[in-house]
């Protein structure tokens, strides 16, 4: 587990802020908001490879946020599999990692979603021809990071898309993450892989002429939450509230076009808004 410090202008929390001083937030440790995270899914949260520090849309979101509330932000790494159980045993306040709020997650936490995503295929250029729209990857092998809920997107589709109309079924393989899934992909191990619309658009920046999209995203509601424990709503309350403010003030769009990312802004910020 590491720790990482964002450090905030003094004039920045001296800023309005939703929560009070009397406001109990339930916080681990009084005065810091603690933000659990996994900075390998750039441009959501990765290492500055230049400055060696964290980066990203999550970040520069959760210090706004922090501001906010008057708190000093920490950022805990982890690794993406590690989170529920770091919020649920106190090592962080929340989890800020561009996580997928669904049904199945809102059995053990609360969510406050604040962006759009939706998981898409793509291929390398050199395949681009044979894979035009994800029914054509029928029968191969599409790759991703098995900590993600993608691999369950890629089956649902598969069963109503390939086996539902008598074609063979799409087989997903599970990897480290998604750096291990494109390097596959490049090697000839696999078909296609499949990761967020907002991160495979910032790797087609960084990687040009590399790969190429298999049609639309494979689900049209998924979306990024903040994850609570369930028992905090008083902090998850703040934090919505904090959100709604960074909208209304024009910061979570200055954000957004920061990070390439204004196609996938939320009006408003919504509790477990997938249902």
């Amino acid at each position: 587990m590491k720790f990482l410090r964002v450090a905030v202008s003094a004039l920045a929390l001296l800023s309005a802020g939703v929560a009070s001083a009397e406001t109990k937030l339930n916080l681990v440790n009084d005065g810091e908001l603690r933000i659990l995270t996994n900075p390998i899914y750039p441009p959501m949260e990765f290492v500055n490879p230049e400055k060696g520090t964290l980066d990203g849309f999550d970040v520069d979101l959760a210090t706004a946020i922090a501001a906010k509330l008057k708190l000093n932000p920490l950022f805990v790494t982890s690794a993406f599999q590690e989170l529920q159980s770091g919020l649920q045993t106190g090592r962080g306040d929340v989890i800020i990692s561009g996580m997928s709020d669904n049904v199945k997650r809102q059995e053990s936490m609360d969510f406050v979603d604040y962006l759009t995503s939706g998981p898409i295929l793509f291929t390398t250029k050199a395949s681009a021809e044979q894979y035009k729209s994800p029914e054509d990857l029928c029968g191969k092998t599409v790759a991703g990071s098995r900590s993600t809920s993608f691999g369950e997107n890629v089956t649902g589709w598969s069963e109503a898309n390939c086996v539902g109309k008598g074609k063979p079924a799409i087989k997903f393989e599970g990897t480290a993450d998604s750096n291990a899934a494109r390097l596959g992909m490049k090697q000839g191990r696999y078909d296609a892989v499949v990761q967020g619309i907002e991160t495979i658009a910032y790797q087609m920046r960084v990687e040009p002429d590399t790969f190429t999209l298999v049609g639309d995203p494979l689900l049209s509601n998924d979306t990024f939450g903040m994850g609570f424990k369930k028992d905090n709503s008083a902090l998850r309350d703040a934090v919505a509230g904090a959100l709604d403010d960074l909208i209304k003030d024009g910061t979570y769009n200055e954000l957004l076009t920061k990070w390439g990312l204004v196609h996938n802004a939320v009006p408003k910020a919504v509790i477990n808004g997938v249902k």
